[in-house]
C-alpha cells in the first residue's frame, strides 16, 4: 500500500473515531493514555530521586515523614506511596503507581478545561495529546510528586473557574480541599494556586466579592502548609547553600519549555541517543504545531472559547512567570518544577489539535504517540543494581565499596545486606540534594578507610561515567572496570 493509501485510511478511520460519542472518545484517549503510562511501568531502573521515594517510603510513617521534613518537600505524596507500598512492596512498579493514577487523571481534568475552549472536540484534543505527549507519560512513570502536583493543580485550576462562575458553597468547598492537597504535593504548586486565581479573576467578570474570596479560599489552602512548614522548618536551611539549578539564562529557558512536550533530557551514555533525542524533537514540533493551530485558527472558536483558550494560556504563563522571577534571586527554573505550573497550556495545544484537519492532527498524534512508546521503551536511568552481583562476588572483609552520590542511593536500596554493610560515600561534605535526609549514620566518609589500605582490601568505587575520577591510597592500581547504561564499577586493588 502507498504512503497516500495509508494516510487515506487514517484519516478515513480518524473520521470514525470522530462520530463516536463524547463519552466514549474520552474513554478511549484514558485507555490509550493508561496503557502508555501502566505498560512501561515497570521498563525503567529507579534513577536517584526515586530511589530516595523508596528509602523514604520503605520507613515506619514517623521515620518517613522526619526524613521529608528535612528534605525539599511536603509529604502528601510520600504519604500516598507510602500506603502503596505498605501492600505492594517497593518495586519499581508499586513505587510509579500514585504517578500513573494521577497522570491518568490528568488526561480527564484536561479534557475538561479543553472542553471549555473548542466544546466536545476541544476535550477530546486535549486528553489525546495529554494521552500521549511524551513530557506527561514519562512524567507518569517517575516516583517523584510531580504528575501528582500537576494533576491537582489542573483540577484546582478547574474547580475554581467553576466556583467562580456559579459561586456556591460546595464548589468553594471542593476547590479549597484540591487547592490544598496540591500545596500539601508540591510547593510549586503555590505558584500554580496563585497563578490560576490571578488569571481566573483577570479574565473574567466575577466582580469584587468573588475576587476577594478567590483570593481568600487560594490563601487558606496555601496556609494549610503552615504546620508542616513548623516541622519542617529544617529545609529553610537549605535556602543559603549553591543549588543544583543552573542559573537563568538563555539555555536554561529553552531546555525548560522544550521539556514542556519532550519529557526530561537524555543524558550522554544512553544507548541510541541520537534516536531517542530525535523522537523528543518530534514531539516538540508536534506540539508546537498544534499551539500555532490554535493561533492560526483562533477565530473559529466561539467567543466563550477564545476567552478559555486565552485563560488557560494565561494561568500557565503567569505561574512560569512568577518561577522565572524567583530565579533572579534563587536558580529554581527546571523542567520538574515548572510542570506543576503549565498543565493547563497542554488544554490549549490539545484545542488547536481538534481544530487542526486530519492531514495534520493525524500526523500530529502519530508523533507524539511513536516518540512516548520510544522514549518510554528506551532504558535510560542508571542501570546500577546491574552492578550489584558483581560487586558482592567476592567480597572479602575488608574491601570496601565506595559510592560517588549520584550512585549512592541505588545501591543502598538495591544492595544485599552485606554490600550495604560496606557502601559508603566518599566526599568532605554531601550536599542535601543528594538525598542525604534518608543517608544512615556513618554513611559519609573523606577517604578511603587506613584500615582497608593496611589490610591489602580492595577498593569498589561506583560512579556514573562523567563523575570525578577517584581517590585511591598510595600503591593501588585499577584491575577492572564494569559498565552498564550510566553507571561503572571500578576495582582497585594494592599493586602486587
Amino acid at each position: 500500500m502507498t504512503a497516500t493509501g495509508l494516510a487515506a485510511d487514517a484519516a478515513a478511520a480518524w473520521r470514525r473515531v470522530a462520530s463516536l460519542p463524547y463519552a466514549w472518545r474520552l474513554a478511549l484517549a484514558v485507555a490509550v493514555g493508561a496503557a502508555l503510562r501502566i505498560g512501561f511501568l515497570a521498563r525503567q531502573p529507579l534513577w536517584r530521586d526515586e530511589a530516595f521515594t523508596a528509602i523514604a517510603v520503605g520507613k515506619p510513617l514517623g521515620e518517613m515523614l522526619a526524613a521529608v521534613s528535612r528534605d525539599s518537600a511536603p509529604p502528601l505524596s510520600y504519604v500516598l506511596d507510602h500506603a502503596v507500598v505498605a501492600q505492594l512492596g517497593t518495586a519499581p512498579w508499586t513505587l510509579r503507581l500514585v504517578s500513573a493514577f494521577a497522570g491518568i487523571a490528568l488526561i480527564a481534568v484536561a479534557a475538561a478545561l479543553g472542553r471549555r475552549i473548542a466544546g466536545d472536540r476541544g476535550g477530546i484534543g486535549a486528553a489525546v495529546l495529554v494521552a500521549c505527549a511524551p513530557a506527561t507519560v514519562i512524567a507518569s512513570q517517575d516516583a517523584r510528586m510531580y504528575a501528582l502536583g500537576a494533576a491537582l493543580g489542573a483540577a484546582a485550576l478547574l474547580l475554581l473557574w467553576r466556583a467562580v462562575e456559579a459561586p456556591t458553597p460546595g464548589r468553594w468547598l471542593a476547590y479549597a480541599v484540591v487547592a490544598a492537597a496540591a500545596a500539601w504535593t508540591v510547593y510549586f504548586d503555590a505558584l500554580a494556586l496563585v497563578a490560576a486565581a490571578v488569571a481566573v479573576v483577570a479574565a473574567l467578570p466575577s466582580g469584587r466579592a468573588v475576587a476577594a474570596r478567590a483570593a481568600a479560599v487560594t490563601a487558606a489552602a496555601v496556609a494549610t502548609l503552615l504546620p508542616w512548614l513548623v516541622v519542617a522548618r529544617a529545609q529553610f536551611e537549605h535556602a543559603g547553600v549553591p543549588f543544583w539549578v543552573r542559573p537563568l539564562g538563555p539555555d536554561t529557558a529553552f531546555g525548560t519549555a522544550a521539556q514542556f512536550l519532550s519529557g526530561p533530557p537524555v543524558d550522554p551514555g544512553v544507548p541510541l541517543r541520537p534516536i531517542l533525542v530525535g523522537l523528543q524533537a518530534v514531539a516538540v514540533g508536534c506540539g508546537s504545531l498544534a499551539l500555532v493551530v490554535l493561533a492560526a485558527r483562533r477565530r473559529g472558536l466561539s467567543a466563550n472559547g477564545r476567552h478559555a483558550a486565552a485563560l488557560c494560556c494565561l494561568v500557565a504563563f503567569v505561574g512560569v512567570g512568577l518561577l522565572v522571577a524567583m530565579s533572579v534571586f534563587q536558580p529554581l527554573l527546571e523542567a520538574r518544577y515548572a510542570s506543576v505550573l503549565w498543565p493547563s497550556l497542554y488544554a490549549a495545544a490539545g484545542a488547536g489539535l481538534a481544530l487542526a484537519r486530519p492531514r495534520w492532527s493525524v500526523p500530529i498524534v502519530a508523533g507524539l504517540l511513536v516518540a512516548s512508546l520510544g522514549l518510554s521503551a528506551a532504558v535510560t536511568h542508571p542501570e546500577t543494581a546491574a552492578l550489584v552481583p558483581a560487586i558482592a562476588s567476592g567480597l572479602g572483609p575488608d574491601d570496601v565499596v565506595l559510592a560517588y552520590p549520584t550512585q549512592y542511593l541505588l545501591l543502598l536500596h538495591d544492595a544485599t545486606p552485606e554490600v550495604r554493610s560496606r557502601l559508603r560515600v566518599i566526599g568532605p561534605d554531601v550536599p542535601w540534594y543528594w538525598g542525604t535526609a534518608v543517608y544512615p549514620d556513618g554513611a559519609v566518609i573523606r577517604g578511603v578507610p587506613d584500615g582497608v589500605a593496611a589490610a591489602r582490601g580492595r577498593v569498589l568505587w561506583v560512579v556514573e561515567p562523567d563523575d570525578p575520577a577517584p581517590v585511591v591510597p598510595a600503591g593501588y592500581r585499577e584491575t577492572g572496570t564494569v559498565c552498564v547504561v550510566r553507571a561503572c564499577l571500578r576495582t582497585f586493588e594494592p599493586a602486587p
